[in-house]
Parts: structure tokens; C-alpha cells; sequence
């Protein structure tokens, strides 16, 4: 279940590696392929992650164990 406070909130790639124990490389490679949310970009040399996305994307992956 998602935090309410989560709703909007974009988390830079510390956080990120906080929440899931991927390589910035694995993550750019499931971004890549389709299988993980895309990064946003919020400054020149800046980006961030959707945490709704990324605590969904979590979710789905939870469910699909047997």
C-alpha cells in the first residue's frame, strides 16, 4: 500500500538505491528495456524517479512471487 505522502514526490537516485539494491547501470537498463519507470529529468545535470511509480512498480513485483 502506497503512503499517501508519496503522491507527487520525486526521489533522486540515493533514495532510489535506498528502496531497491540495483546498480545505477541495472536501472538504466530495465529504464531501457521498458521494465522499470523512466527517469525524469529536473535539471541539466539532474533527474529523479516518480516514487508512486517506483512503489508501484515494487508492488507488482511482490505480487507476482507464488
Amino acid at each position: 500500500m502506497k503512503d499517501a505522502t508519496a503522491s507527487g514526490r520525486i526521489i533522486g537516485s540515493a533514495e532510489r538505491r535506498r528502496l531497491l539494491p540495483f546498480s545505477d547501470m541495472h536501472i538504466w537498463r530495465l529504464e531501457k528495456a521498458g521494465r522499470f519507470p523512466r527517469r525524469i529529468k529536473i535539471g541539466d545535470h539532474r533527474v529523479g524517479w516518480a516514487l508512486d511509480e517506483i512503489l508501484d512498480w515494487i508492488e507488482a513485483r511482490k505480487s507476482q512471487r507464488g
